[in-house]
């Protein structure tokens, strides 16, 4: 009988020492997306790369080091858009907040990750918080107001994602069930907000929540 990678369709076994760190990262930041970080285990990495798992072993030490590896290349890649040390530094926030948003959602499990578990900065994720704390004293603030604006402006990015992927209080369909009630109550000002509380979406809550951000650095920078 065969070994298992004689079966038809399984991936050929990899010549021992032509793994490089750009096929694993590139591999596992697909199993990521695809299928979110539960499943991204040195195992099933392997498996998908057709190599040993102590050739993985190699280039990343554990699981832990995998995601840090995986965690970099989205922060060096994805989050800081083309562009953002040109414009306004409100545009350049916006910008900044909106790519976060986006990107980290796509990659199921990573928001977790983020506001649960300690992990340490690659270059990726230096070269993001250098970029919003430049923003940051582009608008005017010193190095204390910087770090402080910087902490709320995480605050929100990843606190509105993680409230839109595990159970939003403002959300359209639970918005909804509990303003049903509200036109037909007694009292005038639930009623007069109802059907303005049923049109609300997050992407208008988020973009409100930028603009007090937005004001509120701009208040201190004076």
């Amino acid at each position: 009988m065969g070994s298992s990678d004689d079966r038809p369709g399984a991936p050929r076994r990899r010549a021992w020492g032509s793994l490089s760190r750009a096929q694993i990262v590139e591999t596992a930041l697909a199993i990521a997306r695809a299928e979110g970080l539960d499943a991204l285990t040195i195992r099933r990495l392997a498996a998908d790369l057709g190599a040993s798992r102590m050739a993985l072993y190699r280039h990343v030490a554990d699981k832990d080091a995998l995601v840090g590896l995986v965690m970099n290349a989205i922060a060096e890649h994805d989050l800081v858009p083309p562009g953002i040390d040109e414009g306004p530094w409100p545009h350049r926030l916006r910008l900044l907040a909106a790519g976060m948003r986006r990107e980290l959602a796509a990659y199921p499990g990573m928001v977790e990750v983020l506001m649960t578990q300690e992990h340490s900065h690659g270059p990726g994720a230096l070269r993001l918080v250098e970029t919003i704390l430049t923003i940051l004293a582009d608008a005017g603030l010193d190095e204390r107001q910087a770090a402080r604006h910087y902490m709320i402006f995480i605050d929100l990015v990843l606190g509105r994602l993680d409230r839109e992927l595990h159970g939003d209080p403002i959300g359209r369909h639970r918005t909804a069930s509990l303003v049903a009630s509200w036109e037909e109550s007694d009292y005038p000002r639930l009623r007069a907000a109802a059907p303005h509380l049923r049109e609300a979406d997050v992407e208008e809550i988020f973009d409100a929540e930028l603009d007090m951000l937005i004001h509120a650095i701009e208040a201190a920078a004076r």
